[in-house]
This record gives C-alpha cells, structure tokens and sequence, in this order.
C-alpha cells in the first residue's frame, strides 16, 4: 500500500440476521454481507481481534453469507509488530465502473488505527441500540459483553 493509513471500516447491524461491512482501502470501497445465522459475525470480530490486542501473532476466522463465505486471515508484521497485514476473500468493490466481482481484499495497516477504526464503529451500533425503534429488529444482535472485553483490551493496549 501506497499510503498505509488511507483506511476506515463501517459497520451496518442491519434487520433480522444481517449485516452489511465496507472497507475503505487507498479510495477503494468493499463490501461484505456476513449472515447471523450461524455465529454473530461482531462476535467473531472483536474476538479476534482481543486475541491480537493481547499479543497474538495471527488470528483467522470466517464470516458467512449465503451463498459462501469471507475468510479473514490477520498477521502481525514481522518485522513491524504495530502492523498487521489483513487478508480477506470473496469482497466486492462496489465503486468502481468495471462489473463487480468478487476477489481478495490484500492490506496492512498499523494494528492501533484499525483498533480504532472497529471500537468507534463498534460504539456506534451500542449507542444506536439504546432507541427502541433501532433494537427493535436487532435484538441479541450486538454482543455487549465481549465489546467490553474488546473495548477494555484496546484501552489496556493504547492507554
């Protein structure tokens, strides 16, 4: 990657089983569609990435959809350990002019600006499960005790 830090990560909870994810790496745009059906993907996540929080060289885990499945593989940089290289397979780019289609997502990034990236994200959808109407469809939805968990590595971590 050419400019390392050019990366955001935004999280849909959406109705009834589904999220949608979007990364943004160096002004390309990819989507994921994870189901909830057989694990909760936030949980999936965030367990992952305690693991790296506390030390943790790599970390995979999968996020299903119907049909398929995004396999995400997570390694810390050898020779850079506050980078992490991140790969995941089956994304779609969704701004681009060519037919989309699905292919491997390839990027490193420094561990703590992803960190950062997910627990704001992460917040966002606890805040938004305060109002009735938002949890409403969503209940179960956001794992609170492992956010906790999650939040507390990152501040251990950083603080």
């Amino acid at each position: 990657m050419r400019y390392p830090d050019d990366i955001d990560f935004f999280y849909f909870l959406e109705n009834h089983g589904w999220s949608t994810c979007l990364i943004f790496v160096e002004g390309k745009v990819y989507e994921m569609g994870p189901t909830h059906i057989f694990e909760n993907p936030v949980e999936v996540l965030l367990n992952s990435m305690i693991e790296l929080l506390e030390g943790a060289n790599e970390t995979e885990f999968m996020w299903h959809d119907e049909p398929g499945e995004y396999k995400w593989s997570i390694k810390r940089n050898q020779e850079q350990q506050h980078k992490i290289l991140v790969s995941i397979t089956e994304c779609t780019q969704v701004n681009t002019f060519e037919k989309p289609k699905l292919e491997t997502l390839n990027f490193e990034v420094k561990l703590k600006l992803f960190s950062i990236c997910i627990l704001r994200q992460m917040e966002k959808i606890r805040d938004l499960m305060s109002e009735k109407s938002f949890k409403e469809h969503r209940e179960g939805e956001f794992p609170y005790n492992t956010f906790k968990e999650y939040k507390l590595a990152h501040e251990r971590t950083y603080s």
